[in-house]
């Protein structure tokens, strides 16, 4: 086993909704330090956490229980470092490796399995908050966070925001990519079976629907497409647009931007398409997704536990650098 772990981190910008009382009073700033403040409140004074969950609507659904474990602000970074945490339902299996056995069987008394994801939170930005927010499969999400500071803002406890929307950045702008298309050439797209029905609610598009019933014919662990509209040889098809496709194509880039959970729900979607410039271009929407990557070391005597510390000092370096390149080019918020 590697001493090392590389871990990646996505970054997205957290955008409140006052409500009409404290407009003009508090913004995004404001309103993520009162969540803040009343998170280190309840769980300093109160000894507890405010737990969270975001299935709780759903009949007969698992539930996706998550809590705000730590939010410590530093000073001279100026940022907040946090960690989420997501309680899991289900008991995983451990194996033995003296006898070779695999069981679930395991007490934890008064103890629950908990996924954690850290995140940071940028508070120098000059309009949002900015969100560094650790890639964990198993873990919470950056729809979690949004879901959990848009509950803590709500009337549910702070009765200051309406509204919480996580904005992903992207290295090419879904809105720009949804303006400027005029034609499409190749149209990819991947995602798990349980997730069409949340997709076609997002985009209403017959192709989705399509996909629902042919994984309910086939019944497989995951269902792509995967489109061509050129001639043999490679050539463009450049007579005829296909509003079909550009049609779908634009209601599932709209869906990105109207939901985050969207692109979470998304396993791969690419496209090659003509803009308004007459250009070729292609733009992949998993993959086009601005990350920072470091490599961290695991804490020494403790297993598969990552240094915090000198995750968040190198994630920090590298996070610095990409805020000077972005002012360098024009394009610091």
């Amino acid at each position: 086993m590697s001493d090392y772990l590389d871990v990646k981190f996505h970054i997205f910008d957290l955008v409140f909704q006052p409500y009409k009382q404290q407009v003009g009073k508090m913004g995004s700033f404001g309103i993520l330090k009162s969540c803040f403040k009343k998170i280190n409140e309840d769980r300093i004074e109160k000894q507890r956490f405010i737990i969270i969950d975001r299935h709780e609507t759903r009949d007969k659904a698992e539930s996706r229980k998550l809590f705000v474990s730590q939010a410590s602000y530093s000073h001279p970074d100026r940022m907040f470092k946090c960690k989420i945490g997501l309680l899991r339902d289900k008991m995983p299996a451990f194996l033995d490796r003296e006898k070779m056995t695999i069981s679930s069987n395991i007490d934890l008394k008064n103890k629950e399995l908990v996924e954690s994801t850290n995140f940071y939170v940028d508070m120098t930005k000059l309009t949002h908050p900015t969100v560094l927010c650790e890639y964990n499969s198993l873990g919470p999400k950056i729809s979690d966070i949004e879901y959990y500071f848009r509950t803590i803002s709500s009337r549910k406890f702070l009765y200051i925001s309406k509204a919480c929307k996580a904005q992903v950045e992207m290295e090419k702008s879904v809105e720009h990519v949804i303006d400027s298309m005029v034609n499409i050439f190749k149209f990819r797209f991947k995602a798990k079976p349980e997730n069409l029905p949340s997709l076609f609610n997002n985009t209403k598009d017959a192709f989705i629907s399509n996909m629902q019933i042919l994984a309910k014919t086939a019944d497989p662990k995951s269902i792509r497409v995967d489109l061509s509209f050129r001639e043999t040889g490679g050539k463009k098809l450049v007579a005829e647009k296909n509003y079909k496709m550009m049609s779908t194509s634009k209601k599932i880039l709209t869906a990105v931007l109207n939901d985050t959970k969207v692109m979470e729900d998304i396993e791969d979607f690419y496209l090659e398409y003509e803009d308004s410039d007459g250009i070729e271009n292609d733009f992949n929407l998993v993959r086009g997704k601005v990350f920072l990557e470091t490599s961290c070391p695991y804490k020494k005597g403790k297993k598969g536990q990552l240094d915090n510390k000198i995750l968040f000092n190198k994630i920090k370096e590298k996070y610095d650098i990409y805020k000077t390149e972005k002012k360098e080019i024009g394009v610091e918020k």
